[in-house]
């Protein structure tokens, strides 16, 4: 399993599991810090960190948006009071 740009920004999912093949043990991954609970083995291509998505302080992405959003309505206002 490879990790690709999507994985690293949404995350493998939760249905990801893994096999050991060091003590023949299934595990998921996610919930282990990416290595084997039992012997320490890392996967090779598993993201083991948290999703951007959930990473993101999303108060500050929709602050941003707010804040733009409030400029790009304060210059049409601006502009159609010039033209009045």
């Amino acid at each position: 399993m490879t990790a690709t740009f999507k994985d690293r920004i949404f995350g493998t999912g939760d249905g990801v599991r893994v096999h050991c093949e060091f003590d023949d043990w299934t595990f998921s991954p996610r919930y282990t810090d990416g290595v084997c609970p039992l012997c320490g083995w890392r996967p090779d291509g598993v993201v083991e960190q948290t999703p951007l998505v959930q990473r993101l302080d999303w108060f500050m992405v929709m602050l941003a948006v707010v804040v733009v959003a409030s400029i790009i309505m304060a210059v049409l206002v601006l502009h159609a009071w010039a033209q009045a």
